[in-house]
C-alpha cells in the first residue's frame, strides 16, 4: 500500500531490544523484475525481529502492487522520492521515513542472502562502539561465474577506506545504526549525480565513529546487469572531483589521492578527452607510483585502445575500476 505521508515523523524503535526492528531502504528506478527478486531476499531473511522494507521510486511512478511482497513481520512499504531527484535524495527519503534502531541499504538489483540482517544486527548489538556493519559479498559476474570476496577485518580503519573503496562496504551490504545518520549527516543530495554517495557517506562516518563487517560473504552484487553509471564517464569524473574537494584527507594520503586522481583519469579518457587524462594520470603516478588506475587510464588515453574493452576485462576479473 502506498503512503500517502512518506517523510511523516516516526518514533524509532529502540536498539536495545534482542531483535529490533530494521528498516530496509531501497532507491528504485526502472528495475521492476530485479526488484522483485531484491524484495524476496530481504523477505526470506531468517531474523527473528520485524522488518519494514521502504521501496522508494526516484522519477517514476510508484507501484503500490509491490505491497504483495510483504509477509508477516515483513511489511513492504511503496514511497515517492520527495527530496532531490536521483540516489540520495532516494536514499534519504527512506532514512526519514524509517522506524527501525537499524536502518540497512539495498540496491535495486542485488540478493540477500538469508543470514545477512540476523548477523549484522548480532554484530551491532554486541559492539556498541560500531556505527555501521558491511559484509562479505559475491559477485554475480554472467552465467556460472562468481567471485567470492569475503570481509578481510572486522573493523574497517578510517585509513583504509581513504586508501580503498574497501568492497565490503558496498551500498547493498550496509547496516547502520540510526544515530550514525545523526552522527555522519544524510546522504549528500549535492553529490553530482549521486555517484559514490555511499563511499562518500562511509568517509563522514570513519571520522566520526567505527566501521566494521561481518566477514561471512552475505550479499551477491550483479555485475551482469546495466547499471546507472555504465557509460556515463563524465559523470563519474564530476562526482569524484566532488569528493575530492570534499574530503581533504584524501589529498593527504599519496596512495588515496592518486587512486581517485586515476579514476577520474580514467573516466576523462573514456569520455574522449585524452590529453587532459593523460595529465592526470601523470599527476596520479607522481603522488602514487605504483597506481593502476593511472597505468590504465594512461593505456587508455593512448591510440589504439578501447576505454571500455579494458573495463569489460577489469569487470570479468571481478575488480572493476572503483
Amino acid at each position: 500500500m502506498s503512503d500517502p505521508d512518506p517523510t511523516r515523523p516516526t518514533r524509532p524503535a529502540p536498539d536495545s531490544a534482542p531483535d529490533p526492528l530494521v528498516s530496509v531502504v531501497i532507491p528504485t528506478r526502472g528495475r521492476p523484475e530485479l526488484l522483485g527478486e531484491t524484495l524476496a531476499s530481504i523477505v526470506g531473511q531468517d531474523y527473528a525481529g520485524p522488518l519494514e522494507i521502504l521501496v522508494v521510486h526516484d522519477r517514476e511512478e510508484p507501484d503500490p502492487g509491490l505491497a504483495r511482497f510483504s509477509a508477516p513481520g515483513r511489511e513492504v512499504r511503496v514511497l515517492a522520492n520527495t527530496r532531490t531527484g536521483g540516489l540520495c535524495g532516494a536514499r534519504n527519503t527512506g532514512v526519514l521515513a524509517s522506524a527501525g534502531a537499524f536502518l540497512a541499504s539495498c540496491d535495486d538489483d542485488d540478493l540477500w542472502h538469508p543470514a545477512k540482517v540476523r548477523l549484522q544486527v548480532g554484530r551491532l548489538l554486541a559492539d556498541p562502539d560500531l556505527l555501521a556493519v558491511g559484509a562479505g559479498i559475491r559477485l554475480l559476474m554472467g552465467p556460472d561465474r562468481t567471485v567470492e570476496w569475503p570481509a578481510r577485518q572486522p573493523v574497517v580503519p578510517y585509513e583504509r577506506l581513504l586508501v580503498n573503496r574497501v568492497k565490503e562496504l558496498h551500498s547493498s551490504t550496509l547496516m547502520m545504526r540510526r544515530s550514525a545518520f545523526a552522527k555522519a549527516g544524510l546522504y549528500d543530495e549535492a553529490l553530482p549525480h549521486g555517484y559514490g554517495e555511499d563511499y562518500d557517506w562511509l568517509l563522514r562516518a570513519g571520522r566520526v565513529g567505527s566501521v566494521g563487517a561481518v566477514q561471512e560473504v552475505l550479499a551477491d552484487i550483479r555485475k551482469d546487469v546495466p547499471s546507472w553509471f555504465r557509460d556515463r564517464s563524465r559523470n563519474t569524473a564530476a562526482a569524484l572531483e566532488y569528493l575530492l574537494d570534499k574530503h581533504p584527507d584524501l589529498r593527504g594520503r599519496r596512495r588515496g589521492h592518486a587512486r581517485v586522481l586515476g579514476q577520474i583519469a580514467y573516466a576523462r579518457a573514456a569520455a574522449g578527452e585524452r590529453r587532459h587524462a593523460a595529465r592526470l594520470a601523470a599527476r596520479a603516478l607522481g603522488r602514487y607510483p605504483a597506481a593502476p588506475h593511472a597505468w590504465l587510464a594512461l593505456a587508455a588515453a593512448g591510440p589504439g585502445l578501447e576505454p571500455g574493452r579494458m573495463l569489460a576485462a577489469a569487470r570479468r576479473l571481478g575488480r572493476g575500476l572503483s
